[in-house]
């Protein structure tokens, strides 16, 4: 019996939220031209070839489209072709990937033939600059050096072409897990599956890419311009900016923060470029945090995108306070691969000929694989020096596959607050584990597939969507400039005690910036001294006045308090803060933004439309609220102007 279960899983080799370095993969047995013209008769043999392996294989293919909807679309591949007397390689590989899109599975793309690869290579195809889409705006992130832009500056067009227009002409070539449309953001700009980001990537195949780029930008104080720059290398542009994390032996990072506070970061779980035993990392780790007594743990997984079951099991372990078995089944559309294997490649060519023992056979014709075949089915038990105290997971648009896994389990057992953003992936489970490259032979287009359909141990989800977090913390333009984290803000306040997670789930619930009274009840007393500084109307200088404060207890939707100006009693003035019964509003003022500043206090930023020494403006007011502290900050923007201060209580006791 041992025998015969080792070559079962000899055969079945599995590894969750792989990705399969694109240099691995075999290439057509004739190579083809990077500028050859394929034949319709190419193309139709192409095709139809990919639209049998997929529909036989891949087991989230009707997961989210009909079998009608996907055979439109590669016929849709081939009409084309004839009607046009043929395809470029570059216009087949783009055709063939907005077919797989529609499959709706992170796990299934197409990866560029050799030759296009190799053409790409040295030449100036890629912007100068990393850079980001947040809020459906582009920043830059990290520009190469000599070039007039700076971070947070903010692309508005490319080369005469709005950026909107631009990011929609690539967008629905990422592929995403089901309905997880946000999760399209990161790749748009930087992504380790393709050739750069989609801007790049893709733009350079759908025209002639200019070696000089016109950008229009724009500061942060509002200033418009455009700048000529080169562009570069893929080479280059790898360079720039902080190097990605492409492996797990690199990617765990931890410290302490505060006197029982720690903060653990996991860039990724992909563990099979450069494998290590996963204990090895994270066991010395887990020591030193049970040895500085940390009573709260932020996990921050928001660069991680997935990757090797045996790094996500060991984390895992190492949160765990009882045995937890992660995954229910992973089910196989078809055992048979005849007829499609000599085009398939994987990581072990045994798994090219399943055993039909590791498998059972379920009613509706799948393939349920047998818990003793694969560790990724087993129950999984806390390890050694298993932290048991609160713990705080941090999530963002860019977790998919494995990570979302793993978030996902957390939740399940009510391990773990989650704060941030909405994930990609699936809470269901992805279609992934063991992945096949199907390779065409006439184009050379290779094509990502899955094999298992990879089901969690839930009770619940939500079809064709990840994880949303308890505490929306979404990244903001504005927190991006001020280079503000308000995921880690809102995760150390709920650490420190400075807000409960219930309070803040409770407030950030869709992800709006909403308010309450009792955010203000802190301030009762009469104790309150500061100054108020202001601009003068009509002139550029500042003054400042003393100032004291007398806040009353919150009643209903509302709190009173006024303001005494000494030697100037004539200008007291008595007010009231009163918060719509939606927590939308204060004082009719739209809440924007809400978060917990470095110190601990609450910040509160309202907006509305007004008027300023008899102009039309926007008026911003923040408020930062503390036991100790208390500042109101009125900002005004003119049309077309950026904002400037108008006045800024600060007060103390």
């Amino acid at each position: 019996m041992k025998f015969l279960l080792t070559a079962i899983a000899a055969a079945l080799i599995s590894m969750t939220g792989c990705e399969v370095a694109a240099q691995d993969t075999p290439a057509p047995s004739s190579p083809v031209a990077a500028d050859a013209t394929l034949t319709p008769a190419q193309v139709r043999s192409d095709i139809e070839l990919a639209k049998e392996a997929f529909s036989r294989v891949h087991p989230g293919y009707t997961r989210y489209a009909s079998e009608q909807e996907m055979d439109a679309a590669w016929q849709a591949v081939i009409d084309r072709a004839e009607q046009q007397g043929g395809m470029t390689l570059p216009e087949f590989y783009l055709a063939s990937e907005l077919v797989l899109v529609k499959i709706r599975c992170d796990h299934t793309k197409a990866e560029l033939p050799r030759s296009l690869r190799k053409a790409r290579k040295g030449q100036p195809l890629y912007l100068p600059f990393k850079w980001v889409v947040i809020e459906g705006r582009g920043l830059i992130e990290s520009p190469a050096a000599g070039l007039d832009l700076v971070r947070g500056d903010e692309i508005l067009a490319i080369d005469g072409k709005p950026l909107s227009e631009v990011l929609d002409s690539v967008a629905g070539y990422i592929p995403v897990d089901g309905y997880t449309e946000w999760s399209r953001n990161g790749g748009l700009a930087a992504s380790l599956e393709f050739m750069g980001g989609a801007v790049d990537h893709f733009g350079a195949l759908m025209g002639e890419v200019p070696a000089t780029a016109t950008v229009r930008v724009r500061s942060d104080d509002g200033t418009e311009r455009d700048t000529q720059i080169g562009r570069i290398s893929f080479s280059e542009w790898s360079e720039l900016g902080e190097a990605s994390i492409r492996n797990f032996k690199d990617a765990v990072t931890y410290k302490q923060i505060g006197g029982t506070a720690g903060y653990l970061s996991v860039d990724t779980f992909v563990n099979y470029r450069e494998p290590v035993k996963p204990k090895t990392i994270y066991e010395p780790v887990f020591k030193a945090i049970r040895d500085q007594g940390i009573e709260t743990l932020i996990l921050d997984l928001r660069s991680n995108g997935g990757g090797s079951s045996d790094a996500n099991y060991g984390l895992l372990a190492n949160l765990l306070t009882e045995p937890f078995k992660p995954r229910k089944e992973m089910v196989a559309k078809t055992l048979d691969l005849d007829g499609i294997r000599p085009y398939l490649w994987t990581w072990d060519k045994r798994a090219l000929k399943p055993n039909s023992m590791g498998f059972s056979k379920k009613d509706d014709g799948t393939y349920a694989l047998r818990r003793f075949v694969s560790s990724d089915l087993k129950t999984v038990k806390p390890a050694k020096y298993a932290f048991e105290g609160k713990l705080i997971v941090l999530t963002s648009n860019d977790n998919s596959s494995g990570s979302t896994n793993f978030i996902t389990w957390m939740k399940e057992i009510g391990r773990a607050v989650t704060v941030g953003e909405k994930t990609g992936g699936s809470s269901e489970g992805p279609t992934a584990g063991l992945q096949f490259t199907l390779t065409l032979p006439a184009s050379g287009v290779r094509m990502r597939l899955p094999f298992f359909h990879v089901k969690n141990n839930v009770a619940s989800f939500e079809r064709g969507y990840g994880v949303t977090p308890d505490v929306s913390a979404p990244m903001t333009v504005d927190a991006f400039r001020a280079q503000r984290d308000p995921a880690l803000e809102m995760a150390e306040a709920i650490a420190k005690g400075s807000v409960s997670a219930d309070t803040a789930a409770s407030q950030a619930t869709n992800g709006a910036a909403i308010a309450s009274v009792s955010d203000f009840a802190m301030l009762e007393g009469d104790n309150w001294s500061g100054e108020l500084d202001y601009l003068n109307y009509g002139r550029d200088d500042r003054s400042s006045i003393p100032v004291r404060m007398v806040a009353r207890a919150p009643e209903g939707g509302s709190m009173a308090y006024g303001f005494i100006y000494p030697g100037e009693e004539d200008k007291n003035a008595n007010d009231r803060l009163q918060v719509s019964p939606d927590g939308k509003q204060i004082n009719g003022m739209d809440v924007i933004d809400r978060y917990v500043d470095e110190a601990g206090a609450l910040v509160l930023v309202t907006r509305a439309e007004g008027s300023d020494d008899g102009e039309p403006a926007v008026i911003r007011l923040t408020y930062i609220i503390s036991s100790d502290q208390f500042v109101t900050r009125k900002d005004v923007k003119f049309d077309g102007g950026e904002f400037f201060n108008r006045n800024e209580y600060r007060l103390t006791r």
